[in-house]
């Protein structure tokens, strides 16, 4: 580089003393020798002044190799054991080589130098790593102390108390917080129906044990009790351990649908479970002198669900609407079938139900009249079972509803169209049974 530099000097002709004087804008480092020749290798310029070479012919291998080739040259050798740094360029004016230059340096001021660049190098990494290290620990500890305190708040939470997080963040930590903060209202959102719940359920069952122990009191009591006095108190009793029975039972069928989302799915017509709860309900309906009656389509198909969970469904809804329409009413029972959903329409001429409590209604032991519902023998946990039951198929329960009107309830159950089988397909089928699926 150095001698590129030298032979881009302007030199206008080759005069000891001009060649000098342009050499003057252009101080040589110690360590450097700078010689200049012309094309016959005459020495014009040499750096050192004591013991130069300038007047002389320079016989030197890269100088020829120079000025023959017009190519630069440069090596690395040893003299003496000292290291030398040698490099030829041709000085070129007008097109064509009118001499050449050859920079030599001592091989140690190299050595020295990239000991000087390794050692600044090494000095400036140690303090990029130590910027580095530095900067990393801030940042883990900026982004970790939120985490920690998330942890502790966590760890140090009293067990029998749940409380929300109110650390303050903007990043992933506060999504993490607002997600734990959700959790903690849906556990308490879940451990207040718990309670509810347990409240309402020992509520049922201790009010029928509370007129069984009543009355069993009263026979007990009684000095020599009428035959006809014990029969209708016996009788009593038996009602009450029927409706324990039935309260039990419903508990029973809610627990089985929380533990598991597992359903032996069979090819079941919708038709049949709803002509199979029709008839069950209709002495219930002549009873009351209900006009209850049923519509299915004409193309009924099968599709995979799981049959007795779906009639207990249908039939509690139609049972319900029965029970809550006053004598010589109307319940209307329709199966319809749209693109992907099959409906069930259960609409009635009863009581209604209020707007505020619609939504309620699902609740378990929830009853909008409950003096009524003892009367007919509800429990309160019919609606809440035919919810959980369609909703295992992926479907849901549409209700509307007005006071002294009448209400009604469609079941919607989705299905795939291509699972779908026609009913005459299956007919021709001899083990039918083999469509059992199990989801």
């Amino acid at each position: 580089m150095r001698a590129n530099i030298v032979a881009s000097v302007d030199i206008p002709e080759f005069d000891e003393k001009k060649i000098a004087k342009s050499m003057e804008t252009m101080p040589v480092e110690a360590g450097f020798r700078v010689i200049i020749t012309d094309s016959q290798t005459k020495v014009f310029y040499d750096s050192y002044t004591e013991g130069g070479y300038t007047g002389k012919l320079l016989v030197y291998a890269p100088v020829t190799e120079v000025l023959i080739n017009n190519t630069n040259t440069s090596s690395f050798y040893s003299v003496d054991g000292e290291w030398i740094v040698e490099a030829a360029v041709p000085v070129i004016k007008g097109g064509n080589t009118i001499g050449s230059v050859l920079v030599t340096s001592s091989g140690d001021d190299v050595d020295g130098l990239i000991s000087r660049i390794t050692l600044s190098i090494l000095i400036f990494g140690i303090i990029i790593i130590l910027f580095v290290f530095a900067l990393g620990v801030f940042v883990a500890t900026v982004l970790t102390n939120p985490i920690v305190k998330l942890t502790t708040f966590i760890k140090d939470m009293p067990k029998d108390k749940l409380q929300k997080c109110d650390l303050v963040s903007r990043d992933e930590v506060g999504d993490l917080v607002t997600a734990f903060n959700e959790l903690i209202d849906w556990v308490d959102e879940l451990e207040e129906k718990r309670r509810a719940f347990v409240s309402d359920a020992s509520h049922e069952l201790k009010t029928p044990l509370s007129i069984i122990k009543l009355l069993s009191d009263s026979l007990i009591q009684t000095p020599h009790p009428d035959p006809q006095f014990v029969k209708e108190f016996l009788n009593d009793m038996g009602a009450e351990v029927e409706r324990l029975t039935r309260i039990v039972e419903r508990l029973l069928d809610l627990t089985r649908m929380d533990q598991t989302s597992r359903m032996k799915q069979e090819f079941t017509s919708v038709c049949e479970i709803a002509q199979e709860v029709y008839e069950k309900l209709m002495p219930l309906a002549e009873n009351k002198e209900i006009s209850f009656t049923l519509t299915k389509p004409d193309d009924d198909v099968l599709i995979p669900i799981d049959r007795d969970s779906i009639t207990e469904s249908v039939y509690n809804i139609a049972d319900n609407s029965i029970k809550y329409t006053e004598d010589g009413g109307t319940v209307k029972m329709e199966v319809m079938r749209d693109l992907g959903n099959i409906l069930i329409r259960i609409s009635d001429t009863g009581i209604g139900i209020p707007k505020d409590e619609v939504q309620k209604i699902f609740d378990r032991f929830y009853r909008v009249d409950k003096a009524r519902a003892r009367d007919t023998g509800g429990t309160g946990l019919g609606l809440s079972i035919a919810m959980d039951a369609v909703k295992l198929h992926g479907g849901y329960i549409e209700v509307s509803s007005e006071e002294e009107k009448g209400s009604t309830f469609t079941i919607v159950l989705p299905y795939d169209s291509e699972s779908a089988m026609p009913v005459s397909v299956v007919e021709n089928i001899e083990n039918p049974e083999n469509l059992l699926t199990e989801e």
